[in-house]
């Protein structure tokens, strides 16, 4: 199998810059821009260009007067390019946008009397954000053709593309003064964390002068700074008062004012011709919509609905009305693939258009029935909700100007529960600088539609900005659980050296953070208070996204305390499955731990980011947890600690070894016979390649899924294993529209057994382990501290934990007994 890598990317960017600066497929409008006459306003929705008459203007003729009071969007783009970031020209004839066409984002041009788009740019590397010259005759944009992403102008009469500012980390987001003689944009500032702050420079014939700071703020590409027309002040994008807001701002710097104060969402302002009002986007019931306000703002009674009544396409188009059923014919949520005869995929129109990067797969959620506007011509539609169904698919023909019924039934793959096995995410999010409005109640829906049954979601802090709410945290399910699903907040810490997922506790381990330079939590921070402060609340912790890949050199290993650790005692689970992860690289520190002696669940956690565009849905990597009673948060947590668990990001496995289950532990005596029985089922909606049976980190045997029927393998065999040691099952296999991550891949604690009174240990993995701590402690050590003694208290941890596998390396003792006499040497309990 190739290095398939870790986390989520349609362009090879890395995923900060493609679920936030790259621009998204909304199904309301999005990226606003006023005609020059004041008398229109374009915006981008469902992958198109759009224009619709803005509000208080005079219409010229019935017909517009008419399109104004109903709202009638009419389209100047369709596919199977997809549309993006429209801005209109000084002159008013034409429309530069972002388009995407095939895998590449380029600069486009619309021509807006006869809708003919003209492609200004066809290159490799990621152009978007157009901003138009005074003039008229150069096109501005942010590039990744520099290093990282720069500022280029294009001159449209010979296509000359020349840099304007190409400094170090990203400059994006150009604006030009009305007068054309300063540019603005967003770029990095020294010493500050997020994306930058909002720059001016003077250009000039040779490009730009020097630039100076209006306004820093801890950005997420959100500022999108737009001038007003007097060229006097900036309106940008603001998230300092706890939400994204509209603020201006004079354009040589000072107090920033927020236009407008609401607890959701707005973005992108775009200011009219004539300085009176801005238009801009809201989230505030959900999809983005359209709002313009007085040019001074205030609360959401001043602020003018542009409601999109009707749309009017180039294409002809239909609809499609489809309802979902389970096995029992009853409506079942789920997630939903519509892609149309353009090839573009399509959502509700009050729906969350979204999209997997890996695969590059569009989707949207739904309870049970929706309701798509598509061009005519035939229609691919899919279901899917979960790993235990398989998917439902059909094909349809969609009628210009009428509406077509579709019904997709589920069929059960394995019944799950029946087993007592549920499904849950160790490593879910919410709130996340995503544009789309997300609730509890929407945020619910979507592990409903995915059959998720226990959803964790970790409230954290990304830099020095909570993602989250702090209420949430309470200790039990939130109140939009049901009996068979349920949805319970956690927290995640996030250090400079690993992640950690604290489940099931109602109080914060604080900091949230630790190891963010540039603020009072800089120096590096230990992982067991956040693991011990689990266990005191009766919780439990784990290991998130270990390793994104593999190493032969212990230094490749030293970016992450888990081997630290779990020498320490700590830590009850460890997710094999996971976005931000490479699973055979995590597997493989996951089998040298292993081969130490400890004991940790392998589970499966996704780190999606729920209102974000470009996001896998949650439990794309899940936890399977063997139950022995009724479903409860604390039941799947203790399964969890006790070990049985798979984690996997499609592919089910279930396994015994001797008739024992994950997690559980068989004992014989020293002279037993060496073979033990092992019985392994597959079943899996995505292909899979192989199924593999390993002891102590060996493959023991393995079977291709051609020996099975698709997506069902079972087998019956024995394995020897003749020093002790543990027996799991793995799952791999390839890339797939079925699989949220990189490639199928499941694999399930082991079931440890211990022959006679010696516990298995592999002395080379405890030897390399040794060095994997000492390259941890080196890379520590280069870190900031507060004071020699958190230094010192770092420090021991290291002594402590190298002592451990040090003792475990010569064979002098086991795991339990090599801590005892670490913690004797070097203090601590």
């Amino acid at each position: 199998m190739p290095d398939l890598g870790a986390g989520p990317s349609s362009y090879g960017f890395s995923d900060r810059v493609e679920r936030h600066l790259f621009p998204e497929v909304t199904t309301g409008p999005a990226e606003p821009s006023w005609s020059p006459d004041g008398g229109e306003i374009a915006f981008s929705m469902q992958g198109d260009i759009w224009t619709m008459p803005a509000p208080g203007v005079p219409a010229g003729t019935a017909g517009a007067a008419t399109a104004a009071r109903s709202g009638v969007a009419t389209a100047v783009t369709h596919g199977p390019w997809t549309y993006f970031e429209p801005v209109w020209s000084p002159d008013g004839r034409s429309i530069a946008v972002t388009m995407e066409t095939g895998g590449q984002l380029d600069l486009g041009l619309i021509d807006v009397g006869t809708k003919e788009v003209t492609r200004l740019t066809d290159d490799r590397s990621a152009d978007l954000e157009p901003a138009w010259s005074a003039d008229g005759e150069d096109v501005y944009f942010a590039s990744s053709r520099g290093r990282g992403f720069d500022i280029f102008r294009l001159r449209l009469a010979d296509r000359r593309i020349e840099p304007v500012v190409a400094e170090a980390g990203d400059q994006v987001q150009p604006a030009i003064s009305p007068d054309g003689l300063t540019l603005a944009y967003v770029s990095p500032v020294a010493g500050r964390l997020g994306t930058g702050g909002i720059w001016t420079r003077a250009l000039n014939a040779s490009g730009a002068a020097a630039p100076t700071l209006v306004r820093y703020e801890e950005s997420e590409y959100r500022m999108r700074p737009r001038w007003t027309p007097d060229g006097r002040a900036l309106l940008y994008g603001s998230d300092e008062s706890g939400s994204n807001g509209v603020a201006i701002i004079s354009a040589t710097g000072g107090n920033p004012i927020v236009l407008t104060n609401d607890d959701m969402g707005e973005y992108s302002p775009a200011p009219s011709p004539d300085g009176s009002t801005f238009a801009f986007v809201s989230n505030r019931t959900g999809p983005l919509t359209l709002f313009v306000a007085p040019i001074g703002g205030g609360p959401v009674a001043s602020w003018h609905r542009l409601s999109v009544a009707a749309r009017k396409a180039i294409v002809p188009t239909g609809r499609v009305r489809g309802r979902v059923v389970g096995p029992d014919g009853a409506p079942t949520a789920a997630r939903i693939q519509v892609v149309a005869s353009d090839g573009r995929g399509y959502a509700p129109d009050d729906g969350f258009a979204r999209l997997i990067a890996v695969s590059g797969t569009p989707y949207f959620h739904t309870g049970g029935a929706f309701d798509v506007e598509v061009p005519a011509g035939p229609v691919s539609i899919e279901a899917m909700h979960g790993f235990e169904f398989e998917p439902a698919r059909t094909r349809v023909d969609a009628v210009a100007g009428t509406t077509v019924e579709v019904t997709l039934r589920l069929r059960r793959l394995v019944d799950a529960p029946a087993l007592g096995w549920y499904s849950g995410d160790t490593h879910a999010h919410d709130l996340h600088q995503g544009r789309f409005g997300l609730t509890h109640a929407t945020l619910f829906a979507q592990s409903l539609a995915e059959d998720l049954r226990v959803t964790n979601v970790l409230v954290h802090m990304d830099g020095t900005r909570l993602m989250g709410r702090w209420a949430d945290l309470t200790g039990e399910p939130d109140r939009v659980s049901t009996r068979t699903h349920l949805l319970q907040f956690a927290e995640e810490f996030r250090g400079s050296l690993g992640h950690i997922g604290i489940l099931g506790i109602a109080r914060y381990v604080l900091p949230l953070t630790g190891g963010v330079g540039n603020t009072a939590y800089a120096e590096t921070a230990s992982d067991v208070p956040y693991l011990d402060g689990a266990r005191a609340q009766g919780g439990i912790a784990g290991f998130m996204h270990p390793y994104t890949s593999s190493s032969p050199e212990p230094a490749g290993w030293a970016g992450s305390l888990i081997p630290v650790d779990v020498a320490l005692g700590r830590g009850e689970f460890y997710d094999v499955a996971s976005l931000y992860s490479d699973e055979l690289a995590s597997a493989e520190m996951y089998h040298r731990l292993l081969n130490c002696g400890f004991r940790l669940a392998a589970t499966g956690g996704t780190d999606n980011f729920p209102d974000v565009w470009r996001d896998p849905p949650p439990g794309s990597d899940r936890t399977y947890a063997k139950l022995a009673g009724p479903l409860s948060v604390p039941a799947w947590l203790e399964a969890v600690k006790a070990g049985h668990t798979f984690g996997t990001t499609g592919p089910l496995v279930f396994l015994t070894v001797g008739g024992r289950e994950p997690g559980d532990e068989i004992r014989l005596g020293a002279g037993a016979p060496a073979d033990l029985p092992v019985v392994a089922r597959v079943r899996s909606i995505a292909p899979f390649e192989r199924l593999d049976i390993l002891v102590n980190g060996h493959v023991a045997a393995s079977t291709p899924a051609s020996a099975g029927r698709p997506g069902e393998l079972e087998v019956s065999l024995t394995v020897p294993v003749p020093e002790g040691g543990w027996v799991a099952a793995r799952v791999v296999g390839p890339p797939s529209a079925l699989v949220a991550d990189s490639y199928a891949f499941a694999e399930t604690t082991p079931v440890y057994v211990v022959r006679g009174r010696t516990p298995f240990v592999s002395r080379d993995d405890a030897r390399f382990l040794v060095q994997v701590v000492d390259a941890i402690g080196v890379r520590a050590g280069r870190a900031p501290w507060r004071s020699n003694a958190s230094r010192d208290a770092f420090t021991r941890e290291i002594d402590r934990a190298r002592a451990v596998y040090a003792a475990l390396a010569t064979g002098a003792a086991g795991p339990q007994e090599a801590r005892t006499v670490a913690f004797q040497r070097f203090g601590g309990e």
